[in-house]
Formats: C-alpha cells, structure tokens, sequence
C-alpha cells in the first residue's frame, strides 16, 4: 500500500496556477478575432391573439397570426475556434388588419 502512495507522488507532475486575488488566470490570455461568418434573416412564429372588431354594427372576433423577423449575425472567432450569434429583432408582422 505504501508503495502504490510512492508510487502516485513520484509518478505525477502537480502544477500550480498563478492565484490573484482569488481568480485563476490563464497565463497566456489572448484575444478574440471575431470575424462575421455568416448574416442571414428569419421568420420565427409568434403565436396567435384573438382581436375584436365592429362591421355594420356586428361585433366579430377574428384569429391574427404574429411572425417576428429576426436578423441573425453569426460570428467566428479563429484564435479559440469558437462562435457567437447576435440576434436583433427587425419587425413584428401582425396577419390582422388592427393596431
């Protein structure tokens, strides 16, 4: 048994990490290359809501569908190969005729 201590603290390298005010720092910390990849639209189903209107003096209920156009910008970065994405919201198309 005591061998098999001997053998795992000579066996093994422990490396320490520099330790600033608590938080682990890499040591070497590089920047990001963001570069744009990709750029593209798209129109994502926003549900449905019943609206209400009056047409010769009749109430009537109507069903609009809601679709929300997203622009989406997908970036790379090659330095850590990894990849982000920015969504922005463009419009809301509402199928009904209401406000």
């Amino acid at each position: 048994m005591l061998a098999g201590i001997f053998f795992i603290l000579l066996s093994g390298e422990i490396s320490y990490a520099k330790v600033d005010d608590g938080t682990v720092t890499p040591e070497e910390e590089k920047e990001h290359n963001w570069q744009v990849q990709d750029t593209y639209t798209e129109k994502v189903d926003g549900g449905e809501h019943e609206f209400t209107y009056w047409k010769n003096f009749m109430r009537h209920t109507r069903t609009c569908q809601i679709i929300h156009h997203i622009k989406v910008v997908v970036y790379y970065c090659d330095v850590h190969d990894e990849t982000k994405t920015e969504s922005t919201l463009i419009k809301t198309e509402h199928s009904g005729r209401h406000k």
